[in-house]
């Protein structure tokens, strides 16, 4: 029985040692899940360490993309989620009518809630977006790509990119 602990703690090991550890992952290349369950949250870089995007994930339906933008007059993170806007350059009127989604996104932690921390320094414990569920649940402008469970607000971290 001794030798097939140590075989279980070894592989334990080796599958630990093979996983980035959570803690190390800059907030660009973050995983979340839903906190209740449902869903998922993906950031992805926009290179040489921007924070460009993250992408809404939900079984059965198409990964609804969400722009991120740093407000420089409140220096914090804000998302955006434009549905089936016009093509080329749309006008001020155009995407407002378009914009099922905008938001601060925000971290919780045992301090409290905070501010989403900048390209490569580590990713946070939990993300929140307020104010998700009523944009996106039953959301005409989806039709039939709305998410079929309401949408989490807040994600915890699951996982790592790179």
């Amino acid at each position: 029985m001794g030798a097939r602990r140590h075989l279980l703690l070894a592989g334990l090991l080796c599958t630990l040692a093979a996983t980035p550890a959570l803690a190390a992952c800059p907030q660009e290349l973050a995983v979340y899940e839903g906190a209740d369950g449902s869903g998922a949250l993906e950031f992805a870089g926009g290179g040489a360490g921007m924070l460009s995007e993250m992408r809404l994930l939900y079984d059965g339906v198409e990964p609804v993309t969400v722009y991120l933008s740093h407000d420089e007059t409140h220096d914090r993170t804000e998302a955006m989620i434009p549905l089936n806007c016009p093509e080329g350059d749309v006008t001020g009127e155009e995407l407002a009518a378009c914009l099922v989604y905008q938001g601060t996104v925000y971290t919780i932690d045992g301090d409290g809630v905070g501010l989403l921390p900048p390209p490569g320094e580590a990713a946070a414990t939990q993300v929140f977006l307020p104010n998700l569920l009523p944009a996106l649940w039953n959301n005409p402008q989806f039709g039939d790509a709305a998410p079929k469970e309401p949408p989490a607000e807040i994600f915890k971290l699951s996982g790592c990119q790179e």
